[in-house]
This record gives C-alpha cells, structure tokens and sequence, in this order.
C-alpha cells in the first residue's frame, strides 16, 4: 500500500471509533447483562448457571460470556469494557477492510466500502449495544484479511483459520462464515487450517452436551418457530434491515460481478459474497431478530459492503465522478437511519437503567431468597442477584416446550406459560414496566402490559379481591416507582406500601 493508502486505514479506524463513542449511552442492553451474569457466576461460584445449581445454556455467545467473564475477574466493569473492547473492535473492522480493497485496488486513494463500514449507524450502535455483535464482525473481517495475506505471500492460512475459531466460538453460527476457507483447506489437505477453524467449537459443543445436556442453546429453542412462520419473519426482517443497511444490493452486486465469466479468481473476495449469502439464508431461516438496525445480519455487513463495492467497480468500470456521485448517494442513504437516534435512546433510557435502578432498590427491600417473576431479567438479575423466575424462557427449559402464540410476532417473545410461572411460587411479580401508563384514547391511568403478559395479569391468582397476589407500590431510587404483586403470605417489602 502506498502512504496515502496506509494513511487513509488509520482515519478511517479512527472515524468508526468517534462514531461508535457518539453512541455512548446507548447501551449496553438487557440482554447483554445476562452474559454478564453468567460470566459472574462462573467467576464467583465456579458454575454456568443464571440461578445457582440450574444448568441452563440461556446465552448465545460462548465466546463473548468467556471474555467478559476475564474481565470481572480481572476487576474490571463489564458494562464498561462491552462498550470499549467493542469500539476498538470496530476500528480494526473498518481497517481491515480499507486493507481488503487496496489491495485489489492499488491506485484507489479513498477507500469507499471502508467509509461505508465506519458510517454505518448500524454497525456503530450494536458496538455499543454489546453482545459481542461487532467484536465478531471484526474477527471475521480480519479473517479474510489473513486469509488474503497468506494468499498472496504463498503462505498456509494459519492465522486467519484461528480467527475464524475465535469468531464460530463468539456465536456458532459464525461456522458458515468460514466455510470456504474450510473448503479450501480440505481440498489442499491442510489439515491444521482445518482443525483451528473447528476445533474451539468442536470442543465447546462436547462441553455443551456434557454440561449442559443440549445440542442447541435454550436461547435458539424458545426463539425458534415453525418453518413458514419464520421463513416470512425472517424474509420481512431482510427487507427491514437491506433497507437500513443495504445488504441485499450489496450482495447482489458482489456475487453478479464475482461470477462473472472471465474473472480472475479471487477465492477471498469470492468466498466473502457466498459465505455471506449462506449466512443470510440462515438468519432468514431462524426468522431474523427482534432489535432494529440489522443486529443478526451485522456480523456479515462489512463483509457484504466490500464485496458490493467490487462488484460495483467491475459491472460498470466508473469514472472517478460515477465513483465518488455513488459513494456519496451510500453514504447518504446509510446516514438516514441517523434519525433514529432519539427513538434509539429513549428506549435505552426507558429500559436498562430503569432495571438497574429497580435491581438494586428492590434487593435492599426484600430478603435474599426472594423469588422474582420477570421478562426483562439481566439488568435486574444483574444488580439485585435475586431468584429469576424467566417468564420468556431464556434461562430455564420449560417455556421452550410450550406452542408459540401466533398473535405475537416479536421474535423470542412468542412463548409464555402463566400457570408454570406460578407454579414457581414467585414472591414478587413484575409486569410491564411496573409503572401505570396514560390510556390515550380513555385517558386513564393503566399497568402497560407487554402482550405475553396479559394470561398472567387476568389470572385467577393475581386476582386484586380474591387471589393470592396482592398489589403494592415501592419507590425507587433514581426512577419513578415500582407497581408490582406481592405473595398475600409473605412479609410485605421494606417500605411498600398497599396501591
């Protein structure tokens, strides 16, 4: 690379990190707090556990559980380091992929698929939301970087294949990210390539069978739906994503221009479009996700943006006008999802430091056994370390065997069971936000219910004259009070009051 390109590579690391920090408190989100409350169990009690003794696989990323748990161990905040490593993270994306396309393109001074890597407001705010969502993006850019090196030097793949295990051990599904340098690998009889890009999953699935008892995380279980149930919610959170993040033109244009007859091969490049794509089928077969910009299709985007970028150069070989006309028009349309900035926020602020705040008051107010009925369960777990009763089913086994109500179509949140909930024996039960809401059209004051908690609301036991529950009110520190049910047999919380 020439000193202008070399130049441009540390700017461009440098704008997606300024951009990932705008974000700043934004995150992390609640469910980034169950890893960490995993990490912390395993710190402090030796076990994977999200309630002491039960063996429950309730996250998604082993890998990212693992880092985080080095972190509490070190002493170190998790909140904080999520928010750090994954904006480092984002750097090395953006210049791993500046790194890609000069090479292919030794007299480009810009750089335009790494801009469009840094600009994205995507990518930006799942860095800070956590997750391990960019941390990953960035193993799998930085693979295919190695992979190019190694490449072009005549050299076995090592590292890159290493990476490529690091990355399948963050989330498993990564796997398919790395299926063409297996291919490769296989068909050269490189057996050590082949055994670092396998071997971190390979001996976290027998971990998983022998502890855990499961093939699958219960995460994937209770989130997953029939096949044309997902295959349409999935289909509709590709459109909802290509149109914040243009995933689907980018694809296209990678994989029209890279199959090409005539081309020169490049099995990088090549392999970046089709690993992609296998990984977009997927994401549509497990009917994408629930949070916005993009979060399952992330991982792959940057890799995704480089490939559409080529494609673009070779389909329609543009002067330096075209070129710079079209890279401003991507820039534009990735900074409209810009404007979600206050909605982006206000759900933050409305959500994980309302838990925290509720965690904390509410472990100071009750004994240590208590026994609280949720949804939202990592930052209030997180900062009470009280008995979680999981309504939605991310940490116990039993609501993943219940059928899915086909009214509700926010994925991960179709599954519900009032009656095994009870069955529990919760001390406390929290619902909705814990705090009454305005009816816009009657005016009055209301408990806002999320729709799978509606069974357990109107139920027998929770009735307000005759059940077992009774209804109190609790102030919190640094929010507003808490609304929640109350066993009629147990001591009232410190300084509850009657509603």
């Amino acid at each position: 690379m020439s000193r202008v390109q070399r130049i441009t590579v540390l700017v461009v690391a440098l704008a997606a990190a300024l951009h990932a920090w705008s974000f700043e408190g934004y995150g992390p989100c609640d469910d980034d707090y169950i890893a960490y409350d995993y990490a912390r169990s395993l710190v402090e009690r030796g076990e994977l556990a999200f309630n002491p003794g039960e063996r429950v696989e309730g996250f998604s990323a082993p890998g990212w559980m693992l880092a985080v748990a080095a972190v509490i161990a070190l002493g170190g905040d998790p909140a904080r380091a999520s928010v750090v490593l994954s904006t480092v993270a984002f750097a090395l994306l953006a210049a791993a992929i500046a790194v890609l396309w000069f090479r292919r393109h030794p007299r480009d001074r810009v750089g335009a698929p790494a801009w469009l890597v840094a600009a994205s407001p995507a990518l930006a705010w799942h860095a800070v939301l956590g997750l391990g969502t960019v941390p990953l993006a960035a193993l799998l850019a930085c693979a295919f970087e190695r992979w190019d090196s190694a490449l072009r030097n005549d050299r076995t793949p090592l590292a890159a294949a290493a990476l490529l295990g690091v990355a399948a051990f963050v989330r498993n599904e990564a796997l398919l990210v790395a299926l063409p340098l297996l291919v490769s690998s296989l068909r050269t009889r490189r057996w050590r390539v082949t055994a670092l890009a396998l071997g971190p999953l390979a001996a976290w699935q027998l971990f998983r069978l022998a502890y855990f008892g499961r093939l699958v995380p219960i995460t994937y279980s209770v989130k997953k739906l029939d096949f044309l149930v997902d295959l349409r919610l999935g289909l509709e959170y590709l459109a909802e994503s290509s149109a914040a993040t243009g995933l689907v033109l980018a694809l296209a244009l990678g994989l029209v221009a890279l199959a090409r007859p005539g081309r020169a091969l490049d099995p990088v490049l090549r392999g970046a479009a089709t690993s992609a794509s296998v990984f977009t089928l997927y994401v549509i077969y497990i009917g994408g996700d629930f949070l916005p910009l993009a979060r399952f299709f992330a991982p792959i985007l940057p890799l995704a943006l480089l490939a559409g970028c080529h494609g673009f150069v070779v389909l329609f070989s543009p002067s330096r006008g075209l070129a710079a006309l079209a890279l401003l028009g991507a820039l534009a349309f990735e900074s409209l999802q810009q404007s979600q900035r206050p909605f982006l926020l206000a759900t933050h602020l409305g959500s994980e430091p309302r838990w925290l705040a509720l965690g904390s008051s509410i472990a100071k107010a009750v004994p240590p056994d208590t026994r609280v009925a949720l949804a939202p369960i990592g930052c209030f777990r997180w900062s009470s370390r009280l008995y979680i009763i999981d309504m939605l089913g991310l940490t116990n086994a039993h609501i993943a065997t219940v059928e899915p109500d086909p009214n509700i179509t926010i994925k991960g949140h179709a599954r519900y069971d009032a009656d095994w909930v009870l069955a529990q024996q919760p001390d406390m039960i929290i619902l909705g936000t814990g705090w009454l809401g305005v009816d816009e059209r009657t005016g009055e004051r209301e408990l806002r219910l999320s729709s799978w908690e509606g069974t357990l609301y109107r139920h027998a036991r929770l009735d307000p004259e005759s059940g077992d529950y009774t209804r109190l009110r609790i102030d919190i520190e640094g929010s507003h009070p808490l609304l929640f049910f109350w066993r009629r047999d147990k001591a009232w919380p410190a300084g509850a009051s009657e509603l």
